[in-house]
């Protein structure tokens, strides 16, 4: 081999080979994932260090070197330029490892929150109140009647925006205060709470209280708009349907077993369009929970409404899930404190603590999620406020 030989640029880096099938990512990922190079990133280094060797080359034809010194700094740079490909080979190798990592670490997350749902739900299993088998019969059952059912919220709302989308609902809600005087204006105010997009909704008795809030001076020329708060459809929770149903099925014996005869303005076809398995119309929800229980084929079901609010399994709080917290660091729901999951938690001997009423400085000496916790109660209070009951 001639020693004026220009160096071969060395081959570009093989294609990774393909990483084992891992968990598909969650839809809402929880962290950032570590910086990966690109391809043509990676390209661009080796293009960079082939330049490098030429020059080293180039200069070696140059110098009083003799012919096997020549060879040798030509074989080293070869040597050199195979290595680098080899390395970008297992970096890209590390890339998708390193993904599969952080989607396996997303898929244990989503199990720890499914193992403390499950915890809490025995908790409650648990406390609810026992009978005794044997002292009830069928027919002291349908003496009971239907079971107990919300009664529709009868005060009236109006939802208070911004003009300025920077405005925060904090700030919405204290000009709000400030502006309107409940006394001067004779207002019965039933409540107050924040909403999205920086508003406020604010509930009286009466519409009469909604209509003078709408015609107040002061609310038009302080910056603030009024719109019609949108309410969500009720759900209810039918119990007890055989696994085997089909969806269809249930809609069908639903309607002629249970609405046909109560509903005789609403076709099967309107019927169809205004319910989901997932939330009902008001005129149907009142018509299934006046019964108490539905019947399907030869199936009767309870029926009731669905008011289970959400918390977060995160930072403990009520009103959104875990994968939409802002939070940077885990509340336990045993102990409370910040800085550790229940599942890791150290005090576990200890009585347990709500975490939620600890946050608010609020007694505290019962269990996160309890039927009784007060932050739980006000926050069902809300989720009720905010459906439609009545509505058709």
């Amino acid at each position: 081999m001639s020693a004026s030989t220009p160096r071969s640029p060395p081959a570009a880096p093989a294609a990774a080979p393909p990483a084992p099938s891992a968990p598909q990512p969650v839809t809402s990922p929880r962290r950032e994932c570590a910086q990966i190079l690109s391809t043509p990133e990676i390209q661009d280094y080796m293009n960079r260090i082939d330049g490098c060797l030429n020059a080293i080359c180039a200069i070696a034809t140059e110098g009083k070197l003799n012919t096997d010194q020549k060879i040798r700094i030509h074989n080293l740079c070869r040597k050199v330029g195979s290595e680098t490909s080899h390395i970008a080979v297992l970096y890209q190798a590390l890339g998708q490892n390193t993904r599969q990592a952080y989607t396996a670490l997303d898929a244990v997350q989503d199990k720890n929150n499914l193992s403390q749902k499950l915890e809490d739900l025995k908790c409650i299993i648990s406390e609810a109140p026992k009978t005794h088998p044997g002292t009830s019969t069928f027919a002291d059952i349908l003496k009971k009647g239907p079971l107990p059912h919300i009664q529709p919220n009868h005060s009236s709302s109006i939802a208070i925006y911004p003009s300025d989308r920077n405005k925060s609902s904090e700030d919405t809600k204290s000009l709000v205060q400030t502006i309107i005087s409940p006394n001067d204006m004779k207002l019965h105010v039933t409540g107050l709470r924040k909403t999205r997009n920086g508003g406020v909704i604010v509930s009286t008795d009466t519409k009469e209280d909604i209509e003078k809030l709408k015609q107040s001076k002061q609310l038009e020329t302080s910056g603030l708009t009024i719109d019609e708060p949108h309410n969500s459809k009720p759900r209810v929770a039918i119990i007890g349907v055989p696994v085997k149903m089909q969806d269809s099925d249930v809609f069908n014996y639903l309607y002629h077993q249970n609405l046909a005869d109560k509903l005789q303005d609403t076709t099967q076809e309107s019927f169809m369009n205004s319910i989901k398995l997932s939330h009902k119309s008001a005129l149907i929800r009142n018509a299934l929970i006046s019964q108490g229980r539905v019947f399907l084929n030869w199936s009767s079901c309870p029926v009731k409404d669905f008011t289970i609010v959400t918390r977060c399994y995160k930072c403990q709080q009520y009103g959104h899930a875990a994968k939409s917290c802002r939070e940077t660091v885990a509340t336990c729901g045993h102990c409370g404190e910040r800085g550790h999951v229940q599942s890791e938690c150290t005090k576990k001997a200890e009585p347990p603590k709500c975490a939620t009423c600890l946050h608010f400085n609020k007694p505290c000496n019962h269990k996160t999620g309890d039927a009784e916790c007060p932050a739980k109660v006000i926050a069902q209070k809300r989720y009720i406020a905010s459906i439609n009951y009545e509505d058709v």
